[in-house]
C-alpha cells in the first residue's frame, strides 16, 4: 500500500542538498571533497535489492538535510517553504460537446508548423493545423476551427485544476497532455496524462496517466515519446525530518517502513493500473530519491492496451528527441561548496518498438542552456555547457546585487563554456573531441548546431558570436568570434549562409534595452553583421520559448510575439527578412476580452501560416490576417 501522500522532492529543493548524495552503500561526509559522477546507469537484480538501494541514498539525504537544518537554526525555514498540495482538486470534465468538425481532412493548404530543433521530429505545442483546421488550448480549453469558415467547431474543457496542456496532432488523432491535481483516499497528488481524442468531435478515446508531471515529449512516426517526471511521497518521512524532538534513529526508521512502491510513480492505461518492473528501475552513481524519471513510448494511433516504461531514480532537466534517440540531460551539482560546481549527465534512450533501451552514457562539465544545447550529426551527439556560471539557487551572478555577494576566501575560477563531442555507439557515447574556454567570466545566452557548424552566444556585458568548425570530432576548433552589444537568445538559419538572431540590445556595460533581431552572414569563417531591427523596452517569447518563432520560407517573413514595455502593449511583430535586410512590415494586436482587465488577456502567444493567411492565437481568440501590405485582419475569432 501506498503511504499518505506528500512530496519528498520539495524539501530536497528547498534545502539544495540533494543532488550531491551518496551511492547507496556509502555514508555522507559533509568534509570530504566531491567527485563528479561516472554517468553511468546501473540496474537493480532485485526488488529487494532496489528498495534497499533506494532506501539507503534517501536516508544519507535525509540526514544530511537534517543536520544543515540544524546549523542554519532550526526548523522553520524548511517548514515554510515546504511544498504543499492543494485539496480541492476534481476530475476534468468528460467532454467533447462541440458539434463534429466534418469536411475532407485530407483537402489541406500549405502551412507551417510547430517550430523544432530537429526536423520531423515534433515537439508538444499550444496550437498545431493540419491545413484545414486550427487546433488550439488556451488555459484549459481545447478547440478546433475550420480555418476556411472560421467556425469552432468543437470544444473540450478540461477545468481548472489541470494545467501544462500541449497537444500533437497525428494523422487521424489528437493527443492532449496535461497536468492534473487528483484524489485518492482523502489524499491529493498530481498526475500527468495524455489522452487521445477523435480530433473531429474531441470525443476521448484512449487515455494514460502517470503519477508526476510531463518533462518533455517527442512524436517520431507516429510514436509519442514521453519523459514525466515525478516526486515520492511519504508522509511518515516529514513528520520525522520536522520533528525537532525527534532522533536520527527514528529518521532512519520511518525511511526503512517504505514500501518500493512508495518511491515509484503508478500509472494507468484507460483505468488499468499498473507499476514499473524492478529490472526496468535504473539509477546513477550519485542519485537522492527525491525524483524520478519515467521514459515511455506510446503509439499515436491508439491501441493502448500495455506501456513499458523506464524510470530513472534521476531529477529531471533537458529532453533532446532525434528520429532515432531521445536524450535526458541530468544535472548533478555539488551545493555545498563556497562556488557550486556542476557536471550534465547524459543518458541515450533508444526505442525497440514501444520499449525504450539505455543505448549510452557519458558526462560533459558544467550545465546545459536548453535542448539546443544537442546536437546529433554524422554519428555524434555535440553538447555545449557552461562551468560555474550561477551562484546559488541558479542566480547568474551577474545578476546578485553587490550587498548580497559573500566576500569569496580566494578568487574563484572565471565562468566559461565547452563544446564536447560524443561518439554514438550502439551502446555508449564516448568523448571524442572539445574546445573550451569559451566567452571567459560569461555564459551561454544560445546555441545554434547546423551540419558540421556550431554557432554559440556568450555573454556578460558583449555578445561574442563564436562559429565553430566541427567537421572533424576529434579536433573541434573556433574560426570565428564576433563580438557585437547585446546579446541573441535564439539562432534560426533563415537562408543559405544565413543566421537569424532573436535578443537583446545592450549597452557597453551590459545593461539591456530591448528587443533586438540580428541577421547573420555566416558564409565565412568567421559571422558577420548585415542588419539589425530594435525594438526599445520590448521582448519577444522565442527568446525564451522558440516554439514562440515562425519562419515562414515562401513569404520570407519573421513573426514574433512580443511585448512592448515601452508603449505597454502587446501584439506579435511581422518581419520582413531579405538577403541583407531586416524590416517590420506589421505590428498586429488583438482586442481586449470583455471584462478582462489583466495584462496578458489579449497577449499573442503563437503564430502560424494556412495558405495566404497569418493566423495569430491569444488568450481572447484567434485572428487571421491576410499576408502583404498592411496585414489587414480577415477573421476574428473570439473565445
Amino acid at each position: 500500500m501506498r503511504h499518505p501522500l506528500a512530496p519528498l522532492g520539495a524539501a530536497v529543493a528547498v534545502l539544495a542538498v540533494g543532488a550531491c548524495t551518496s551511492a547507496p552503500d556509502a555514508q555522507i561526509d559533509p568534509d570530504s571533497a566531491w567527485i563528479p559522477a561516472s554517468a553511468q546507469l546501473a540496474s537493480y537484480d532485485t526488488c529487494e535489492a532496489a528498495l534497499e538501494g533506494i532506501q539507503q541514498s534517501v536516508l544519507d539525504t535525509l540526514v544530511d538535510m537534517r543536520h544543515n537544518m540544524e546549523e542554519q537554526g532550526g526548523l522553520e525555514f524548511a517548514e515554510d517553504e515546504a511544498l504543499t498540495a492543494e485539496e480541492n482538486a476534481a476530475a476534468p470534465e468528460s467532454a467533447g460537446d462541440g458539434a463534429d468538425a466534418g469536411g475532407d481532412r485530407g483537402s489541406t493548404e500549405p502551412h507551417s508548423e510547430t517550430n523544432t530543433a530537429v526536423a520531423g521530429v515534433d515537439e508538444p505545442d499550444v496550437v498545431k493545423t493540419d491545413g484545414q483546421f486550427v487546433y488550439s488550448v488556451v488555459d484549459t480549453v481545447v478547440r478546433v476551427v475550420n480555418a476556411q469558415t472560421a467556425e469552432v467547431v468543437a470544444e473540450h474543457e478540461y477545468g481548472w485544476e489541470s494545467w501544462n496542456h500541449q497537444l500533437f496532432l497525428g494523422d487521424d488523432e489528437l493527443l492532449v497532455m496535461y497536468t492534473q491535481d487528483r484524489e485518492q483516499g482523502g489524499e491529493y497528488y498530481s498526475a500527468f496524462t495524455i489522452d487521445r481524442l477523435d480530433p473531429d468531435s474531441l470525443e476521448v478515446l484512449d487515455t494514460f496517466s502517470l503519477e508526476g508531471s510531463m518533462l518533455d515529449a517527442r512524436m517520431v512516426d507516429g510514436q509519442v515519446r514521453l519523459a514525466v517526471q515525478s516526486s515520492p511521497q511519504v508522509e511518515p518521512l516529514w513528520e520525522q525530518l520536522y520533528d525537532s524532538d525527534g532522533e536520527v534513529s527514528e529518521l532512519r526508521e520511518a525511511v526503512r517502513s517504505t514500501e518500493l512502491a512508495d518511491w515509484l510513480p503508478s500509472w494507468s492505461v484507460n483505468g488499468v493500473e499498473g507499476e514499473p518492473s524492478c529490472e526496468d528501475i535504473a539509477h546513477p552513481e550519485r542519485f537522492e530519491g527525491g525524483s524520478t524519471v519515467s521514459v515511455l513510448a506510446l503509439a499515436a494511433d491508439g491501441a493502448w492496451s500495455e506501456v513499458h516504461p523506464v524510470t530513472v531514480m534521476a531529477d529531471g532537466g533537458t529532453v533532446h528527441g532525434t528520429a532515432e534517440s531521445l536524450y535526458l540531460a541530468h544535472a548533478d551539482h555539488d551545493w555545498n561548496a563556497e562556488d557550486p560546481r556542476a557536471e550534465t549527465e547524459i543518458y541515450r534512450f533508444v526505442f525497440d518498438g514501444d520499449r525504450p533501451r539505455l543505448a549510452g552514457e557519458s558526462a560533459a562539465p558544467g550545465s546545459l542552456l536548453n535542448q539546443y544545447s544537442m546536437s546529433e550529426y554524422d554519428g555524434h551527439l555535440r553538447v555545449a555547457t557552461t562551468e560555474d556560471a550561477t551562484s546559488w539557487w541558479g542566480v547568474p551572478e551577474e545578476d546578485v546585487a553587490p550587498e548580497e555577494e559573500a566576500a569569496p576566501e580566494e578568487e574563484a575560477a572565471p565562468s566559461s563554456s565547452t563544446v564536447t563531442v560524443l561518439e554514438i555507439g550502439e551502446d555508449e557515447l564516448t568523448e571524442v573531441g572539445s574546445v573550451d574556454d569559451l566567452g571567459l567570466d560569461e555564459r551561454i545566452y544560445a546555441v545554434r548546431f547546423l551540419g558540421p557548424t556550431g554557432y554559440v552566444v556568450t555573454f556578460r556585458e558583449t555578445d561574442p558570436l563564436y562559429t565553430l568548425d566541427l567537421s572533424d570530432p576529434a579536433d573541434p576548433r573556433v574560426t570565428g568570434e564576433l563580438k557585437i552589444t547585446g546579446y541573441s537568445a535564439y539562432l534560426h538559419p533563415v537562408a543559405e549562409d544565413r543566421l537569424l538572431g532573436v535578443g537583446q540590445e545592450a549597452t557597453e556595460d551590459g545593461v539591456t534595452t530591448g528587443l533586438q533581431v540580428s541577421l547573420f552572414d555566416v558564409s565565412e569563417e568567421e559571422a558577420s553583421v548585415l542588419d539589425q531591427y530594435e525594438l526599445y523596452g520590448a521582448s519577444a517569447t522565442a527568446e525564451w520559448d522558440p516554439h514562440g518563432f515562425l519562419y515562414w520560407e515562401p513569404e520570407g517573413i519573421v513573426v514574433l510575439p512580443a511585448w512592448d514595455g515601452y508603449d505597454s502593449a502587446s501584439g506579435a511583430i511581422v518581419l520582413e527578412v531579405g538577403d541583407d535586410t531586416v524590416t517590420e512590415a506589421a505590428w498586429i494586436e488583438h482586442e481586449m476580452p470583455s471584462g478582462d482587465d489583466s495584462y496578458y488577456g489579449n497577449e499573442i502567444v503563437r503564430s502560424l501560416v494556412i495558405g495566404d493567411r497569418l493566423w495569430t492565437l491569444s488568450y481572447g481568440g484567434l485572428m487571421a490576417s491576410e499576408i502583404g501590405g498592411d496585414y489587414p485582419t480577415s477573421e476574428w475569432i473570439a473565445w
